[in-house]
């Protein structure tokens, strides 16, 4: 097995998006025809079920409307199995009491700032889950 490069992130690393809405959607699709496998959840307690269930989940991609349960309470609940895993919010603008170390991409936007986003929050060290 070669050594990961901490420059770029890999190809094929495992994406959450909770797809409740179009643009998220889109995001899906985006991001699979870059490579990365995506996992799409209908709503909040899937997003949660997929971090849970799914080994190396490297990154989750969420807005403020989640169907089932609210954002802040849907990032709580992963965070508390997987503290380390990046998070990304989509919406038209940033949520009130959204944590400071989760960035907002602000809709619209194009695949290359998407891309540049996701590269940006997978390039660090992969997280590694809290035992349960």
């Amino acid at each position: 097995m070669s050594p990961r490069s901490h420059t770029a992130p890999p190809k094929g690393a495992r994406i959450v998006v909770l797809d409740s809405n179009p643009i998220l959607v889109s995001v899906s699709g985006v991001l699979r025809m870059a490579g990365y496998r995506v996992f799409q959840a209908y709503d909040g307690q899937a997003a949660i079920e997929l971090c849970f269930q799914l080994p190396h989940i490297r990154l989750l991609i969420l807005n403020t409307h989640v169907d089932g349960l609210n954002s802040l309470g849907l990032i709580e609940e992963v965070r508390d199995h997987h503290p380390a895993i990046p998070i990304l919010h989509i919406d038209t603008h940033r949520a009130d009491g959204l944590p400071t170390d989760i960035p907002t991409l602000t809709e619209p936007f194009t695949a290359a700032a998407l891309m540049n986003c996701v590269a940006g929050l997978l390039a660090g060290p992969e997280p590694i889950p809290v035992a349960s």
